[in-house]
């Protein structure tokens, strides 16, 4: 079984509102032992909206849910972002994290 998780992106950031409408995110997997759960999901990604942290940047925020979503199921974690940055700019963001080590 290979599991994909879509969704649209909310604004994030309180300055610039990026990412705009339209952005998606996707995580693909396949589960071992546990699947992620879709409305915790949900509620993760929106804590990102009005900034988090240390995070500046959209590449920083989808690579930080990447390495999250990998930590929690420990297997491999494929995650692509499709941001819509300004009428004019688009940005496409892919990481595939291996499996953590034990």
């Amino acid at each position: 079984m290979e599991v994909e998780n879509r969704f649209d992106l909310p604004a994030c950031c309180p300055y610039s509102g990026n990412p705009l409408a339209g952005s998606t995110l996707s995580i693909r997997y396949t589960p071992s032992k546990t699947v992620l759960e879709v409305a915790s999901l949900r509620a993760y990604i929106d804590s990102y909206i009005g900034g988090r942290g240390e995070i500046r940047s959209m590449e920083a925020m989808i690579q930080q849910i990447a390495i999250d979503c990998r930590d929690v199921l420990a297997v491999e974690v494929e995650v692509e972002a499709s941001l819509h940055l300004a009428p004019d700019q688009q940005m496409t963001v892919r990481l595939s994290l291996p499996e953590p080590t034990p």
